[in-house]
């Protein structure tokens, strides 16, 4: 019964996590694409694109991490990110529960692996869609709308796929040394 009550704690907060920063970073998109008029075949062309970037094979998303060195990724701030995401540190914090990949075989890792190519996948096809967004309200003049959206990408998109490629690299290293 308290692991059920746990488990729903944590799946709720995660979803207000999610829930407050969809909100948050859509916001300059719906706003730009309300002004610019959502009719234009602009939009339909940038979903269209964003799309298509959806079905990049996983070796060419492979090639983006940036580095194989978790340290790489914590002297940019990756900890400190980590706190305000999804199963981050205030989630765990807040529902007593930290939730490691080591220690729980190599099956584990290989999912959580696949779960984060999904989220990556995700946060790449919306970083095509705010950039081709961004790139169109500049062209049609609305630079506050294009900074806001590119503010928002960075925040909803760039920092996301920086958490992602920590992971990553953390669990492969983590299973990489349970071969050993």
């Amino acid at each position: 019964m308290f692991k059920k009550r746990h488990r729903y704690q944590r799946h709720m907060l995660n979803q207000l996590f999610n829930l407050f920063w969809t909100l948050v970073c859509f916001t300059p998109i719906f706003w730009f694409w309300y002004l610019v008029g959502a009719k234009g075949s602009w939009l339909y062309i940038a979903i269209g694109l964003a799309m298509l970037f959806a079905l990049v094979p996983a070796w060419v998303l492979e090639r983006t991490v940036l580095s194989e060195d978790p340290g790489f990724y914590e002297r940019y701030g990756v900890r400190f990110m980590r706190k305000f995401v999804q199963d981050g540190d205030i989630v765990n914090s807040m529902t007593k529960e930290n939730r490691p990949a080591q220690g729980r075989g190599k099956a584990h890792a290989k999912r959580y692996l696949s779960t984060i190519a999904m989220y990556e996948r995700y946060h790449w096809t919306c970083m095509v869609f705010f950039l081709l967004s961004t790139v169109i309200a500049f062209l049609h003049g609305f630079c506050i709308a294009g900074t806001s959206i590119l503010a928002a990408n960075f925040t909803y998109n760039a920092i996301p796929i920086f958490l992602q490629q920590y992971n990553k690299v953390r669990i492969k290293k983590i299973t990489d040394l349970q071969d050993t």
